[in-house]
């Protein structure tokens, strides 16, 4: 089977784009894993389907493992760069939706702006479990978590997928994989989740290392830095406008009071190919 794919990149976070054709539901996720390998595919952190659906765009999101995530940050900006860049929309906002809701994106300059919802902090719709007394938590924020005996503050909230921030002592890369595994799967989220490692540079900016579920570390995450500012902003360590600073460059998330977040950074296509599928 031949695949024509696009490939893009959003702050190093990568992702593969290709049309939903006539490929049966069963294909999908075998078909991310295998063309999102390092090493025996086109590689990337995941593949997105897509399909127009009037006004609207249809995506299918999965990680490169094979699991399929409700949204990606980065992911909507990437699929808004080459839907528009490419001239398949001719206008500057477009309408993506995924399994977690309609997201609309903005081209502004060369970045994209994203309309990424509100913040769902209640524990069961992140999804989180509690265990003893906590079980009548309204909020995940700063909140011990044992983690194979080591107790760590976590801060807990949806940004169109599960996310879990904590401000570790040391911001290195053995904190990351050290923990980020042993959270993505603790038992207190049942669905999994994503883990941002923070650390705060000012009341406007912070530094963050990601570790994503399904994928491992990655370079930057969207929702994920959506994630880490709506922490940042309620355990009152920045104001509401934050500047992300991630490996290969930044991100903008806006969380007015009471209000929607804004997420705005780049996006940009790298190559385009055809997949012959072995």
């Amino acid at each position: 089977m031949k695949i024509d794919f696009i490939k893009t990149q959003a702050l190093g976070n990568d992702f593969i784009l290709t049309e939903l054709g006539s490929l049966p539901e069963q294909d999908l996720s075998p078909l991310a894993r295998k063309i999102c390998h390092r090493n025996l595919g086109v590689g990337a952190d995941g593949l997105i389907y897509w399909k127009q659906n009037g006004d609207i765009f249809d995506l299918r999101i999965f990680n490169c493992d094979g699991s399929e995530p409700e949204c990606s940050g980065n992911g909507l900006r990437c699929t808004a760069a080459y839907l528009i860049e490419s001239g398949r929309w001719p206008q500057s906002t477009i309408k993506l939706r995924t399994v977690s809701g309609i997201y609309t994106l903005a081209r502004v300059g060369a970045e994209y702006e994203a309309d990424m919802g509100v913040p769902e902090l209640r524990p069961h719709l992140i999804p989180f479990v509690a265990n003893g007394s906590g079980s009548s938590l309204e909020r995940v924020v700063d909140y011990p978590l044992i983690v194979n005996g080591e107790s760590v503050r976590i801060t807990a909230c949806a940004t169109g997928n599960p996310h879990c921030s904590l401000f570790p002592a040391r911001l290195d890369e053995d904190t990351v994989h050290r923990l980020g595994p042993k959270l993505e799967h603790h038992p207190a989220f049942p669905n999994r989740t994503n883990v941002e490692f923070i650390r705060v540079i000012n009341d406007r900016e912070i530094q963050v290392e990601f570790w994503e579920r399904g994928v491992g570390p990655t370079w930057a995450s969207g929702t994920g830095s959506c994630g880490a500012t709506v922490a940042s902003i309620l355990n009152q360590k920045t104001g509401r406008s934050v500047t992300v600073h991630t490996r290969a460059g930044k991100l903008l998330v806006e969380w007015p009071e009471n209000g929607r977040l804004k997420l705005t950074s780049t996006a940009s296509v790298v190559a385009e190919g055809r997949y012959l599928e072995g």
